[in-house]
């Protein structure tokens, strides 16, 4: 196919008047230029119009080069014109009757996870955070503890002075999100941490007693931990301890992920199991499985990318990407017929429906999805 030919046949092709075999070659040039590879995009318009604005830029050069002044201009126009209707209308047209005709059935969608916890203090008693007003909600050991207006959970001194911080006395807090629930907490100490979907986190009603800080993990979580060199922090999970004194740090220790992930950030962390232990240093991650450990460099980022509010997965099968989903949508996950062993890598919004990374995954033509109530049925 020409050039010249390219914007009647697109107007054709728009119009839906072309023949079988035009509307084949509008399709082929379309996808063998690549301009716009929805799977790379996630289908983000504002990313298809950069890629259009970045071929039109190789385009004036080539024309530049080769034509004389008059030519050049109007060749410019004419192709620049070609490109720019190519790429928004033929392209998000492609996209959208692919969205429409996808495999994909849905009967609903299913609204992200949110700011969902339960306190549960050392009396027994339950407080449901979400629910709970802002401002002091309990004090305990001398200790006050506040909801902010930003949905934080906060442990304070209730004076000016530690002096009327009592010792725990072996006295702890619970603080427990569900599946499609995350919060944010501030330690006695003043170490801060992210709790993810269906995670939970024990720690003292203070840290006044002995010489170390230590706080029992499930499901995982980002510490940020507050420094303090005579009183070491210690995060247990049933399958290791990780002592630091304080750093930026991630702990990742599902069950159903059959492995615990440590990623260091900065500072550094001793991981100590059976009678091993080992250092990590920044931009590692230790992974063990059972008696066995490795450690290698990574993108820090790709772990913490959940607290940043992204749902992000880097050359993952498609059940370990689903336990991630159920997590933090809620919902049970059902497969039918074998699944592929293809793995994906991607990124969307964490605060997006489900069918949007639903849809995502389903333009790889190798997984197709079905949703109905909470629901979501894995098929091939």
């Amino acid at each position: 196919m020409l050039p010249e030919e390219l914007p009647e046949l697109i107007n054709l092709y728009l119009k839906g008047t072309c023949t079988p075999a035009q509307k084949e070659q509008v399709e082929k040039w379309y996808e063998e230029h690549q301009f716009t590879d929805m799977e790379f995009y996630n289908h983000d318009e504002g990313l298809i119009v950069d890629s259009a604005q970045r071929s039109l830029t190789i385009l004036k050069r080539k024309i530049l080069s080769t034509q004389p002044e008059r030519a050049k201009s109007i060749r410019l126009l004419y192709i620049a014109a070609a490109v720019i209707l190519l790429l928004l209308s033929v392209g998000l047209m492609l996209y959208k009757n692919f969205s429409t005709s996808s495999g994909n059935y849905y009967v609903n969608d299913i609204a992200p996870g949110k700011n969902k916890a339960v306190l549960k203090l050392a009396d027994g008693s339950n407080i449901i955070l979400d629910n709970a007003a802002n401002g002091n909600l309990a004090t305990r050991s001398g200790i006050r503890m506040t909801k902010t207006k930003d949905g934080q959970l906060v442990f304070s001194a209730n004076a000016a002075s530690d002096q009327n911080i009592v010792p725990s006395n072996g006295h702890t807090n619970t603080i427990t999100t569900p599946r499609g629930g995350q919060y944010q907490v501030e330690l006695p100490d003043g170490t801060v941490v992210w709790l993810n979907a269906a995670s939970s986190l024990q720690f003292p009603e203070s840290f006044q007693d002995g010489q170390q800080r230590r706080v029992t993990l499930t499901g995982e979580a980002y510490f940020q931990v507050a420094r303090d060199t005579k009183r070491p922090f210690i995060v247990h999970t049933d399958e290791q301890d990780v002592k630091v004194l304080g750093t930026h740090f991630n702990i990742n220790s599902y069950k159903e992920e059959n492995a615990v992930k440590t990623t260091l950030l900065e500072g550094s962390v001793e991981i100590s199991f059976s009678k091993h232990t080992l250092i990590l240093k920044p931009g590692e991650q230790a992974i063990r499985r059972g008696e066995n450990i490795q450690i290698h460099a990574v993108d820090t980022e790709d772990a913490i990318a959940w607290k940043n509010g992204k749902l992000k997965f880097s050359n993952e099968n498609i059940h370990e990407l689903m336990h991630r989903i159920a997590r933090w949508y809620d919902v049970e996950v059902v497969y039918e017929g074998n699944m592929t062993n293809k793995d994906f890598s991607g990124s969307v919004s964490r605060y997006e429906n489900v069918s949007k990374i639903l849809d995502v995954l389903e333009s790889t033509n190798t997984v197709h999805f079905k949703v109905e109530g909470r629901r979501i049925t894995v098929m091939q």
